[in-house]
């Protein structure tokens, strides 16, 4: 029993020694590896990863307590730090083309691939060429030539980071604003004046929007449930806010929106709401004579109504 004893404390020293001398070795190359751009939160497993690869590592600070525009956010604003190229955005280029760069595009808020190939379309209508998707549907080495667009959409809050990357670094005008098919036409103007430099950053979905109180009421992400609200006052003519139950998106909604956080604040939010679209989730917080639209959205309920 005591050898068997000696040999588990032996053990235990062994693997405390590997893994003080794994830290040492991470330490001493910290300059080289911060130089590279992969300080990341789990630096040594990422380290690892790339010495014994190749492949380029790195993991997003995120804690389970924020929500998942803050996560899905961060990654895409790394890739684009990492791996964006500069490039001579006027070499080979043809000047009747208009590109651009859908930022923001992740399964969470545009479900499965089809709906985004309805958001290209839409944009393909008023002449536009979608150089690159961010990020469903196009690979790495499609995104490395974003710097080429002349101009990028953000369809969700989850692209905003992106956009000021990108604008910080290669100088590429962005608007907000998902292209359905009621608000494709006015984001299409909104890019041309971007790409042209004729216009500041616009977020579309929060112009020329009627004044008087809501009678509908859409619950969720701001940017696409913002245009979508945009949408239905200009086909229909009725009033609609958003409530938003996410956080770092005030700057996205407007006047008659609000953000809301928690199941309790969202359901005292909901008592005077006559018509709601919304996950399906939310109807159970749903006043009882309220009118109810179900519109799934991965981030809230998963793929339980695709």
């Amino acid at each position: 029993m005591k050898m068997k004893s000696v040999k588990a404390v032996l053990i235990l020293l062994l693997l405390i020694a590997g893994m003080v001398t794994g830290y040492l070795l991470w330490k001493m190359k910290e300059p080289e590896y911060e130089k590279e751009g992969l300080f990341v939160d789990n630096g040594v497993v990422a380290y690892y990863n790339m010495t014994e690869t190749g492949i380029p590592a790195f993991s997003v600070p995120t804690n389970g307590m924020n929500d998942y525009v803050y996560g899905a956010g961060i990654a895409l604003e790394e890739i684009a730090k990492r791996f964006v190229r500069e490039t001579d955005r006027q070499e080979n280029r043809d000047p009747s083309s208009r590109t651009v760069n859908l930022l923001g595009v992740t399964p969470l808020d545009f479900g499965p691939q089809k709906n985004v190939e309805t958001l290209k379309e839409n944009l393909q209508k008023y002449g536009w060429q979608v150089m690159s998707v961010w990020a469903m549907g196009d690979d790495l080495k499609t995104l490395q030539r974003s710097a080429e667009a002349d101009v990028n959409l953000v369809v969700s809050a989850v692209g905003l980071r992106v956009a000021k990357i990108l604008w910080e670094k290669y100088k590429i005008p962005y608007v907000i604003g998902t292209p359905n098919e009621w608000l494709a036409e006015d984001i299409s103007n909104a890019l041309e004046r971007a790409a042209t430099r004729q216009a500041e950053p616009a977020v579309v979905y929060l112009q020329n929007r009627m004044q008087q109180e809501a009678d509908i009421t859409l619950v969720g992400e701001p940017v696409t449930m913002g245009s979508l609200a945009a949408g239905i006052e200009k086909r229909y003519g009725r009033a609609a806010r958003v409530l938003c139950p996410l956080k770092e998106c005030a700057d996205l909604l407007g006047e008659k929106d609000k953000m809301v956080l928690g199941e309790e604040a969202m359901e005292e939010a909901l008592k005077s709401a006559g018509i709601i679209v919304a996950d399906p989730l939310y109807r159970p917080i749903c006043p009882g004579d309220s009118i109810f639209y179900e519109l799934p959205h991965v981030a809230f309920s998963g793929r339980i109504y695709f």
